[in-house]
């Protein structure tokens, strides 16, 4: 259930719980909060790849390894976003932060798609290798951090394939 703003209408653990107990038990509980929870009006943007399916492991790779805005269904919101200094003198709490930590505080999901066996519903490319499914403003800071080279040497990242 959702108010008039599209958030979920219900506390955040009981959400969690309630997901991971009954449709989504393969997912980990911090995805199901930071994702679904989080960002409840753009569930259906990938919900083509059907949910139940997804197969998760946390890696960690080095900064070489992450894509940039090449894994972005819309490279501009990469660019747009990728001024992190600017933006944590805006105080965007998230920039600030990882202006501080160079890295982020929690991974972004990116799918395997290096085999561009996924396509969108009507037949178009999904990005690949990798293609972003959450974690757009991190991805896009991070890019900023790593042309200002205060990035991080690693970062865990969500790798989700499809069973």
């Amino acid at each position: 259930m959702r108010n008039r703003y599209m958030n979920v209408a219900e506390e955040c653990t009981n959400y969690v719980r309630r997901i991971h107990r009954s449709v989504l038990p393969n997912w980990p509980r911090e995805l199901l909060m930071e994702w679904l929870y989080r960002h409840a009006n753009s569930i259906e943007k990938y919900a083509f790849l059907d949910f139940e399916s997804f197969q998760f492991e946390l890696k960690t790779w080095n900064r070489d390894q992450l894509p940039g805005r090449e894994a972005f269904d819309n490279e501009k919101f990469c660019d747009d976003f990728s001024g992190v200094a600017e933006r944590a003198q805006l105080g965007d709490w998230l920039a600030i932060y990882m202006g501080r930590e160079g890295t982020w505080n929690t991974p972004i999901v990116l799918l395997d798609n290096r085999t561009k066996r996924h396509r969108l519903p009507d037949g178009g490319p999904l990005k690949s290798p990798y293609h972003l499914l959450e974690g757009h403003r991190r991805l896009s800071y991070l890019v900023g951090l790593k042309k200002m080279r205060k990035a991080a040497l690693k970062h865990k990242v969500w790798l989700v394939s499809i069973r």
